[in-house]
């Protein structure tokens, strides 16, 4: 159980040990969706159109990808000079 709690903690936080909030958050819609769909499923016995949902998770998972990007365009450090 506690080797669980480690890897989950490591999935929702960055190198260097902080906490990541856009992996929270897309953890958090991946989880209600899964929710969302199985409730549809369970009410109306049909498998659902899954646009909706995989554009959700999508659109969830663009805030980690603008916040990965961010550190593309930041300019090198300059070469110290001796």
């Amino acid at each position: 159980m506690i080797e669980l709690l480690k890897f989950l903690r490591s999935v929702f936080s960055e190198v260097d040990g902080s906490g990541s909030a856009s992996r929270s958050l897309a953890g958090a819609t991946v989880l209600s969706t899964l929710f969302w769909i199985t409730y549809v499923v369970i009410r109306t016995h049909a498998i659902p159109d899954l646009t909706a949902p995989s554009l959700f998770i999508a659109s969830a998972f663009s805030g980690y990808a603008v916040n990965k990007g961010t550190g593309v365009f930041k300019k090198p450090d300059p070469p110290k000079v001796s």
